[in-house]
């Protein structure tokens, strides 16, 4: 296969509804092969293999939790199908089960499951949850079979976001890169930097810095230097002020200021700057907060379109 085919031939059938996910996702296997960008190959990769526990997924494989269903017996009568909210869980239960169920399967399982009208499952925590209710249950009473009840319709949303996000990297690619020719790697890491996982909601109205207008915003970035890249790292370290637990913030502050020597070094390396984007991310979403959030969502902007446009070397 050429380079021209594989790019022409992503771009041609990504927006054919009727071509298998998995079979694109094995097309960027390869055009990470030769380009050379991991990143795009791990997310391929995980996305036909699965995620491993405790692997960091994607925010479109996480849904709210559904309400839960369960059968019952009190005395000598029986009832199946019953229906409860998480809330009625025992305080304990609801701390192990969560907020979000993680969708860690392959993609063509979640195919399978997209295609049931009404998926059920259960887990580990679920089970915990189950069996801290039962001890608070008076005698002859009992739950059983808990479960969450999902809808088909949310498995096949996740499907189209995983197409989406694969429509806009090559977008974002071929709209850089005659299809004759293999895009860079630091080009191809920084498209998947950009769009696996995160939502943008902050815009950079020119070139004195960001300003926050809202989670349904789209963010733009226009003309930015080394000097409005470092104003938007002041902001990231603005916001880290609101960090309660001080290990995290001093994580924080050692990302920031990783990113401001590289920023301000001589020959400031792509490499480097994907690598630490990607740990600021990492550490932003495991604090959470509306203003680091933000903060944190405008620089992963502006330095992945820095990266995508060359700025640096």
């Amino acid at each position: 296969m050429t380079d021209e085919s594989l790019l022409a031939s992503l771009r041609h059938h990504m927006l054919d509804e009727n071509e298998p996910l998995a079979g694109l996702l094995r097309k960027c296997l390869l055009l990470g092969a030769e380009t050379g960008s991991d990143s795009l190959r791990q997310w391929a990769r995980k996305e036909l293999n699965g995620y491993d526990e405790g692997d960091e997924l994607p925010s479109y494989r996480t849904l709210p939790l559904p309400p839960l269903s369960a059968d019952t017996m009190s005395g000598n009568s029986w009832a199946t199908n019953m229906t409860y909210s998480v809330l009625q869980l025992p305080a304990k239960g609801r701390e192990a089960v969560g907020d979000e169920f993680l969708l860690h399967q392959p993609v063509e399982e979640l195919e399978q499951i997209a295609t049931k009208k009404s998926p059920s499952f259960t887990n580990g925590p679920l089970s915990y949850a189950e069996h801290l209710w039962n001890q608070e249950l008076g005698p002859f009473q009992r739950v059983m079979n808990l479960r969450f009840i999902f809808s088909g319709s949310m498995f096949a949303g996740v499907l189209g976001q995983i197409r989406t996000q694969l429509v806009d990297m090559i977008a974002d690619l071929t709209a850089h890169t005659p299809l004759a020719e293999l895009p860079r790697k630091d080009a191809v890491d920084a498209a998947v930097s950009t769009h696996i996982g995160v939502q943008y909601n902050t815009t950079i109205q020119n070139t004195s810095g960001p300003a926050a207008i809202g989670s349904n915003a789209v963010a733009k970035t226009v003309g930015l230097s080394i000097d409005d890249a470092i104003k938007l790292l002041d902001s990231v370290q603005n916001a880290s002020n609101d960090v309660q637990d001080e290990s995290v913030k001093s994580e924080l502050l050692a990302c920031i200021q990783d990113l401001r020597d590289e920023l301000q070094s001589t020959e400031p390396s792509t490499t480097e700057i994907v690598g630490k984007v990607g740990k600021l991310k990492a550490i932003a979403a495991r604090v959470g907060g509306a203003g680091l959030s933000s903060a944190v969502s405008g620089t992963v902007e502006g330095l992945t379109t820095m990266v995508m446009s060359g700025a640096f070397g």
